[in-house]
């Protein structure tokens, strides 16, 4: 345990979290139907991967797979990494809302024959708000995982979600929901913002909480 880790976040530390995160949600909500109504005018694109990949229906794989990373995203930073939940917070909305820009300035048409979402009652209830037919650049089903990859500090807890971004990245590209090249630019593009959001925004998240942020 580092010598911090037992001070507690505090109320303003999940504030700023809290609403840095909110506020990327909205934006990805308009970023994300911009991009379904440029799509639907788009053609879709040629794939040397795709072409060569098995097709199966992972819907099930693509919805209550997320869900369960989810679930186990929430539980491991609540049992490992508390008192960095807001700083985590904070990182996500940066990828949400750098994610959000890039699917705006790349209107691309979902791959034919991809697998059908609408129909299942969890993605009819909570999935079509946080995901569209067409918001394709990046993977957010790749990126989110691997962003806690990079965030948590416990060696198997980091790389069980690593696993996970690997096994989301094979989900949407044997389903057909992405073409590979926003599979495998959101594990660059991922790296980067961590990178640069840890080196150059951190001083935005230390003013805003008062609290500097190992």
């Amino acid at each position: 345990m580092r010598p911090d880790d037992k001070r507690p976040a505090t109320g303003r530390e999940y504030l700023v979290g809290g609403t840095a995160l909110g506020a990327a949600l909205v934006l990805n909500q308009f970023a994300g139907r911009l991009a379904d109504a440029n799509g639907e005018k788009a053609h879709p694109s040629p794939d040397l991967l795709l072409a060569r990949l098995p097709h199966w229906d992972t819907s099930l794989l693509f919805i209550y797979g997320f869900t369960a990373l989810l679930l186990w995203l929430i539980f491991a930073a609540a049992r490992w990494e508390r008192r960095r939940i807001p700083r985590m917070l904070w990182a996500y909305a940066i990828l949400v809302a750098v994610r959000s820009f890039f699917i705006i300035l790349t209107p691309m048409h979902t791959p034919p024959d991809h697998a059908i979402l609408a129909g299942d009652p969890l993605f009819d209830v909570f999935g079509r708000f946080l995901t569209f037919k067409h918001d394709l650049f990046f993977s957010s089903h790749t990126a989110t995982p691997f962003l806690a990859y990079l965030l948590f500090r416990d060696k198997w807890v980091s790389l069980s979600f690593l696993a996970i971004s690997i096994l989301m990245a094979a989900t949407v590209l044997i389903g057909r929901f992405h073409y590979s090249i926003d599979v495998f630019a959101a594990f660059f593009i991922t790296y980067a913002v961590q990178k640069y959001e840890a080196h150059k925004i951190q001083d935005v998240y230390e003013r805003l909480t008062g609290i500097r942020r190992d």
